[in-house]
C-alpha cells in the first residue's frame, strides 16, 4: 500500500495525487530534520517584520530621574476598605454574611474593637489574630466602615 497507503489515492479528475504525495512527503521529512533551522528561520522573520515597532523608542524623551511624576492608567478607587477587605472574603463572604461568621451585620465600630481586641492577642492561637496584626489602625478603620454599609443580598 506504501508510506500510509497515501500513493493509491487518486484525484476526481482521474490524474494521480502520487507527484503531490511524493512532494508533501519529502517536505515533511525535510521540515522534521532541520525543524529547529525553520523555527529559527521563522522567528528571524517575525522579528524583522515588526523591527519598526520595536525600535519606535523615542529616545530624547526617556526620563532617568526617580523623581519624575508617574502616570498610571487605573481607575480611581472610591471603595479603598474593599480592597483591603477581600482578605475577609475567603470566610465572610464578600459582603459578610456567609454561614457563621457574618460580620456584615455588625456596626464600624464593633468591628473596630474587635479587631484591635484581637491585635493584642497571641497570633498562634487563631488566625483572625494574625490577619487583625497585619493591618494599621488606618487599614481597620477602612476595613470596617466598608463591611458595616454591605447590605444582605
Amino acid at each position: 500500500m506504501g508510506y500510509y497507503g497515501l500513493n493509491k489515492v487518486k484525484a476526481w479528475n482521474g490524474f494521480s495525487n502520487f507527484k503531490t504525495i511524493k512532494l508533501k512527503q519529502s517536505l515533511n521529512q525535510l521540515f522534521m530534520k532541520h525543524k529547529s533551522l525553520f523555527i529559527l528561520l521563522l522567528l528571524a522573520m517575525i522579528v524583522f517584520s515588526c523591527k519598526d515597532e520595536l525600535i519606535s523608542v523615542d529616545k530624547e524623551n526617556i526620563v532617568a530621574d526617580s523623581e519624575a511624576p508617574v502616570s498610571l492608567k487605573a481607575g480611581v478607587i472610591d471603595m479603598p476598605g474593599r480592597l483591603l477587605a477581600s482578605n475577609c472574603f475567603q470566610c465572610h463572604g464578600t459582603n459578610g454574611y456567609a454561614g457563621e461568621l457574618k460580620i456584615g451585620e455588625q456596626s464600624a465600630s464593633s468591628i473596630i474593637s474587635d479587631l484591635n481586641e484581637m491585635k493584642t492577642k497571641d497570633p498562634r492561637s487563631n488566625i483572625m489574630n494574625l490577619h487583625a496584626r497585619a493591618y494599621t489602625t488606618e487599614e481597620i478603620k477602612l476595613i470596617a466602615e466598608y463591611i458595616s454599609k454591605q447590605i444582605k443580598y
